[in-house]
């Protein structure tokens, strides 16, 4: 029996609300704010929209939507084409191979996830722009980056809270 389904329009909420703050994250990164030192920082906070997508979404919408945002990403960052639509891509994979651990987990397990994926997902970054003759990163900052979007997580993650609950934990069948 199908009584603890999703509703429709739940579903299409946990699709179409971090698709669309994911977007926003990606047009607004780049406001010019008159501190030099913070451009060489990337806070990553795009990921978490990222990674309540890969907990909840279902079907194609959401990794065509988020590659594509990844290279927007690249239009605006001024990055090599298919580099963040590469990573955001690869993260997007991974939080979805934790889906089933991730569906029904406490806060503190979220969090420790994401932080895991996080510094996994910075070390490839780390890695790429070292290859890629285009891009100048120090470790130190890469990991500060990596850090700072850890400890970010809970705030932007208050976001989402209001759409991860199943609708038959709030009395609507």
């Amino acid at each position: 029996m199908a009584i603890f389904a999703i509703s429709p329009a739940r579903r299409l909420m946990q699709t179409w609300v971090p698709i669309v703050v994911l977007f926003l994250l990606v047009i607004t990164e780049h406001v010019p704010m008159g501190r030099d030192w913070l451009a060489t920082l990337e806070v990553g906070l795009v990921f978490v929209p990222i990674f309540f997508l890969a907990r909840y979404s279902e079907g194609a919408i959401a990794p065509i939507a988020v590659l594509l945002l990844g290279v927007l990403k690249d239009l605006t960052s001024e990055t090599p084409i298919g580099f963040w639509g590469f990573l955001f891509t690869v993260f997007f994979i991974l939080a979805i191979g934790q889906r089933q651990l991730l569906y029904n987990a406490a806060f503190t397990t979220l969090w420790a996830t994401f932080g895991f994926l996080c510094f996994l997902i910075y070390a490839v970054f780390y890695v790429m722009s070292v290859l890629s003759l285009e891009l100048a990163l120090n470790f130190g900052s890469t990991i500060l980056g990596a850090l700072l979007t850890v400890f970010m997580f809970p705030l932007i993650n208050l976001v989402f809270s209001k759409l991860e609950h199943d609708d038959h934990q709030r009395g609507v069948f």
